[in-house]
């Protein structure tokens, strides 16, 4: 009788198909991975690129950018500033001025103007962010303000803060958060700028402020360094987490006694691009300006992302550009002051 085949494959035949399939799901992932954060930096970028047009856009109406924030404005200040001024106050104190964040603000120029409106009631510029008929508006998510790469939920509850901050703020309610933050201004330490060799612009001049600058709106005449030559707008990502170095420190910023951070509509989001310590602290001494960490050092108050080698940032003029973590420290301040004369050379 002839023999017959038998079908299938044998115990070794199968250990070969597993072996080869996974060698080519090994040499797969790394490249279906860059594919999704080549994705995820471009819509990145898409953000920054609708931010940075609708500060434009309120620019084309106002006559001017946007406030990075209005928190606390010194009496030089408040002049410009009337649109945000508490009903039935006098104006002459810092307290008589609602707190808010430029995202509120612009917020009609990146077609999300209804958010405005939610709850039944327009949204007050002369109320704080979060005070109740502001708190509809605050407590929505807004995609565009979220970097896809960013490892965290985008939304944290009032009830994580402390109980200052709780007080202040109202318990129990969620809000969500913002990965882009305004750059109001550049490292504020004459002794950080002589260590680099160059004549302190003045540290509590305007030369030293960012495009876009707190407490003010900013006429695009005062960006005398040019638009494309200044930061306006920056990723800050992940807040409130704290994160340093590529590892999260904190749950929440400040923990144990966690504070207001974060929430895209929180009057304290602007940032300052100081550069960092080794340790991931803000640069304040001239021993350590050689060593100095420039992008993705720290997330509370400097530029970090999730991308590798790098943060995205929009410029003056709405453009963006990823920010190489290589950008020595000296330029990378020099485009975070819109006035301080010195030439950029990268």
């Amino acid at each position: 009788m002839p023999h017959k085949n038998r079908g299938g494959f044998t115990l070794i035949e199968l250990l070969v198909v597993i072996a080869i399939i996974a060698i080519l799901i090994g040499l797969l992932l790394p490249a279906v991975q860059k594919v999704r954060e080549a994705a995820a930096r471009m819509k990145c970028q898409n953000n920054l690129k609708n931010l940075g047009l609708a500060c434009h856009n309120l620019e084309g109406v106002r006559g001017a950018l946007p406030p990075s924030s209005v928190q606390t404005p010194a009496a030089s200040d408040m002049a410009g500033l009337r649109e945000f001024q508490k009903s039935g106050t006098t104006g002459t104190a810092p307290a008589d001025y609602a707190k808010h964040c430029f995202l509120s603000i612009i917020l009609p120029y990146i077609e999300q103007g209804n958010v405005l409106n939610k709850g039944g009631g327009a949204y007050d510029l002369k109320q704080d962010w979060f005070a109740a008929i502001n708190r509809p508006a605050s407590g929505t998510r807004i995609p565009t303000f979220e970097c896809p790469s960013a490892p965290f939920e985008h939304n944290f509850s009032t009830s994580s803060l402390s109980a200052a901050d709780q007080a202040t703020y109202g318990a129990g309610w969620n809000l969500p958060t913002s990965d882009y933050m305004a750059v109001n201004r550049s490292n504020n330490r004459a002794v950080i700028w002589t260590a680099m060799g160059l004549t302190d612009p003045g540290v509590s001049s305007d030369a030293i402020k960012g495009a876009l600058a707190s407490n003010q709106f900013t006429r695009l005449l005062s960006i005398t360094d040019g638009l494309s030559n200044t930061i306006m707008l920056a990723e800050a990502a992940a807040r409130p987490q704290e994160w340093r170095f590529g590892k999260m420190i904190n749950q929440f910023a400040g923990a144990p006694n966690a504070y207001m951070n974060g929430a895209w509509a929180h009057s304290g989001n602007d940032i300052a691009i100081d550069g960092s310590n080794s340790a991931g602290s803000t640069l304040t001494l001239a021993a350590d300006v050689p060593t100095a960490c420039r992008i993705n050092c720290a997330n509370q108050g400097e530029v970090y992302s999730f991308h590798s080698g790098g943060a995205n940032v929009s410029m003056g003029d709405g453009s963006v550009r990823f920010m190489s973590e290589s950008v020595s420290l000296k330029n990378l301040l020099l485009m975070s002051a819109r006035a301080d004369g010195n030439p950029i050379s990268e």
